[in-house]
């Protein structure tokens, strides 16, 4: 295992399984978790407020990566139409403003939009996909593009825009409630207050994923938590781990599928989209989300607003 596996993993269990020498870590860099705070909730305050008078909903967390944000913002598009998605754009090699999708086209590779930027862009229920560091910026162009919706990836602390505010929380939640580096949240709890609707996983959407067994494939996965793969590993043969949002390379790949005498790559969507283009046999595996009736009434009940 390589030592940035090793401290992928250490820090998985830092923040969600931690030993004795990893609590008492926390508890020293308290001080430090103290001062992350202060500044994020100084960061909320003091912008000018934005009122589009248009759909806007975010689906958003307080701790950091792997709750599901992308699979549920995909089940929302799928209900309703000219649905534009707008979000940083996180590891892309790009900066500003940048249209991914347009009227159902992909303008650009996925190394300028990022993975999770090009996912959405493959999902034919998303007319539009815009990145930009700038939401306020993002969402005008969107509205100036057509959409009748825009939805907001991760872009809950955004407060200074108005909007639905949809706060996700799974099942697997952080050993402590601490913000970083102490714990695994970006903002205080007490910030939950501020959400429109809080969906929980299993009250209020259903998570699945489904994927054939294959004994030729290795599973490769780059995502925020890939333990939440764990009911697959056993569909492959060998299982590699790398960090979130990790740049593939083609040769990395062809050596571990030769390693183990395997031709196929199995994969979450996220992934395939950095690997489309290398020539390998691809097995997805489906990550899905169902919404169930409370949050679908919700943002429903919402949208009717604008319509009136």
């Amino acid at each position: 295992m390589s030592e940035e596996k090793k401290y992928e993993l250490w820090l998985d269990n830092y923040f969600f399984k931690p030993n004795f020498l990893q609590k008492s870590l926390a508890y020293m860099l308290l001080p430090l978790s103290i001062l992350y705070a202060s500044c994020a909730i100084l960061n909320t305050f003091f912008r000018k407020k934005i009122d589009f008078k248009k759909p806007i909903i975010s689906v958003g967390n307080l701790s950091f990566g792997g709750n599901g944000k992308t699979p549920l913002c995909k089940a929302i598009a799928r209900e309703f139409d000219d649905v534009f998605v707008v979000l940083r754009g996180y590891k892309r090699k790009s900066k500003g403003l940048l249209v991914v999708k347009n009227d159902n086209k992909i303008l650009c590779e996925v190394s300028q939009s990022g993975d999770e930027a090009m996912e959405y862009a493959f999902e034919d229920n998303i007319k539009g996909v815009i990145v930009s560091e700038d939401r306020v910026k993002g969402i005008q162009k969107a509205f100036d593009l057509g959409a009748k919706l825009v939805l907001l990836d991760d872009a809950f602390s955004q407060f200074h825009i108005k909007k639905l505010d949809i706060l996700l929380e799974s099942k697997i939640k952080p050993y402590f409630d601490f913000t970083l580096p102490s714990g695994a949240y970006r903002l205080p709890q007490f910030y939950k207050k501020k959400a429109d609707f809080i969906a929980l996983e299993d009250r209020d959407f259903l998570r699945f994923s489904f994927v054939k067994e294959n004994p030729k494939a290795i599973l490769v996965s780059a995502i925020a938590k890939p333990f939440r793969l764990h009911e697959h590993f056993i569909k492959a043969r060998a299982c590699y781990f790398f960090k979130d949002h990790y740049e593939f390379k083609k040769e990395e790949l062809k050596n571990l599928l030769k390693k183990h005498n395997c031709d196929t790559l199995m994969l979450t969507f996220k992934d395939f989209t950095k690997v489309k283009d290398f020539g390998f046999k691809c097995q997805i595996i489906e990550l899905n989300i169902e919404l169930k009736d409370a949050l679908k009434q919700k943002i429903k009940t919402y949208i009717k607003e604008f319509q009136s």
